[in-house]
């Protein structure tokens, strides 16, 4: 059985491989193993002065679940108005009937 995975974190040391190691041991034997390591760049204005909005770079979470948020907060830095998720469910429904009949 061949599988993956994923082992991300933040790095606080001189050495962010050492600091995955105990993470990597709980996988068991590695066939092939690839490091990256990457900095981490912010924004430095929300874009509401200057209409110029950028994103953070991705960090350590594998499920882009802080990606997802910084998308939400800069839609809602461009439009003024949270985004609405409701509409997205009567897109489904509206998808839904159309393609059960």
């Amino acid at each position: 059985m061949i599988s993956s995975g994923i082992n991300a974190e933040y790095g606080e040391t001189a050495n962010p491989e050492a600091e995955l190691e105990p993470g990597l041991r709980l996988l068991g034997p590695i066939s092939e193993k690839f490091v990256s390591v990457s900095d981490l760049y912010v924004p430095t204005g929300d874009g509401k002065n200057d209409n110029i909005f950028v994103s953070a770079s991705f960090d350590a979470t594998t499920h882009f679940e802080t990606t997802c948020e910084d998308i939400i907060k800069i839609y809602e830095n461009i439009t003024g108005e949270p985004f609405d998720f409701s509409a997205l469910d009567k897109k489904q429904e509206e998808f839904k009937n159309l393609t059960e009949g």
